[in-house]
C-alpha cells in the first residue's frame, strides 16, 4: 500500500523483518514441508528453515509488486543483515558466527538490484559496510550532504555501476564490550567478543584485542581464518595497527565506552 501511495514520486521504504530472529515462528503450512524432508547436511532445524522460507516469500512479494507497478527499473532495492548467522545456520568454511569479528561473525549477504544499472547477474567483491547505504541513498536520489555533516560511509554508486574499487583504503569496526557464550571454531572459551577494534584493509584483517593477543589474517590467502600472522608479519601488523591508530586510539575508546557504561548504569540506579 505504501508502495502504490508513492508510485508517483520518490519513496524510501526500510522492510526490517522480523525473522529470523528469536523467538522462530513460522506458517504452519511451512512450518509442515520442512518437517516433512529428511535432515540435510547444512540443516536440521525445520522451523528456522520454514522461518527462511517465509522471509524470502516476504521479499519475492515486495519484488513482484514493484513489477506490478511498474517500478522495476526505477527502484534499487538492497538485501542484507546486520551481522552474520547464527549457530543454527552453517557459517562454513568461515569461522565463527553472529557476535564475534571472525568472518563469520560479519561477513554478510548484500545483495543490491536495480534493473538497467546493475548488470543482472553481476559479483563484486570489493569490502563494504553498512555505514555505506546512507551515502548510497543519497547520491541515489541526488540529495547533498549538508556541509557541517561528516558521513562514515561511502556512496556504493560507482560500484554499481561498474567500478571496481572505493576511494577509502579501510574499514573498521569497533566494539568495547562483551557478549556472552563462545562462537564456532573461536578462541575463547567464555565469550563470543571481548573489547576489540579491527581494521580491514585489502587483503588484510588486523583484530586488535584489548584483552588478548591481536590477530592478523590474509583473507585471500586465508579466509577461514586459521593461521594468525601477527608474529610473522610484523610490519604488516604495525602498518595496520598505525591505520588505526590514526583513526581513534582504541584503549583510549575503549575506556570512554567503559566509563559511559558505568556514568548509564549509575543514572539507572538513581532513577529506580
Amino acid at each position: 500500500e505504501f508502495m502504490a501511495k508513492h508510485r508517483d514520486r520518490p519513496f524510501f521504504a526500510y522492510v526490517s523483518h522480523y525473522a529470523i530472529h528469536t523467538a522462530l515462528q513460522a506458517k504452519p503450512a511451512t512450518l509442515d514441508k520442512f518437517k516433512a524432508k529428511p535432515p540435510g547436511q547444512q540443516h536440521s532445524h525445520p522451523l528456522y528453515a520454514a522461518c527462511l522460507a517465509d522471509l524470502d516469500d516476504g521479499v519475492g512479494l515486495l519484488l513482484r509488486r514493484l513489477a506490478e507497478l511498474g517500478l522495476e527499473r526505477k527502484t534499487l532495492v538492497i538485501f542484507t543483515s546486520d551481522n552474520g548467522g547464527t549457530q543454527q545456520s552453517s557459517q562454513e568454511p568461515l569461522r565463527g558466527n553472529k557476535g564475534c569479528y571472525y568472518e563469520g561473525g560479519i561477513r554478510e549477504p548484500f545483495i543490491a538490484r536495480w534493473p538497467g544499472v546493475i548488470p543482472a547477474g553481476s559479483c563484486c567483491g570489493v569490502p563494504v559496510i553498512n555505514v555505506d547505504l546512507y551515502p548510497t541513498f543519497l547520491e541515489v536520489a541526488g540529495a547533498t550532504v549538508p556541509k557541517d555533516k561528516v558521513l562514515d560511509g561511502e556512496s556504493l554508486l560507482a560500484l554499481f555501476q561498474g567500478g571496481k574499487a572505493l576511494k577509502r583504503e579501510a574499514i573498521f569496526w569497533h566494539f568495547p564490550g562483551y557478549l556472552d557464550n563462545p562462537v564456532l571454531r573461536g578462541r575463547d572459551p567464555v565469550f563470543r567478543t571481548r573489547p576489540v577494534t579491527v581494521i580491514r584493509k585489502g587483503d588484510w584483517k588486523l583484530v586488535y584485542c584489548m584483552e588478548a593477543p591481536h590477530l592478523l589474517f590474509n583473507l585471500a590467502e586465508d579466509p577461514e581464518e586459521l593461521r594468525n600472522l601477527a608474529e610473522d608479519a610484523p610490519d604488516k601488523c604495525r602498518e595496520l595497527e598505525g591505520d588505526l591508530r590514526a583513526v581513534c586510539n582504541p584503549e583510549d575508546a575503549n575506556r570512554e565506552a567503559h566509563a559511559f557504561e558505568d556514568r548509564l548504569k549509575h543514572q539507572l540506579h538513581l532513577n529506580a
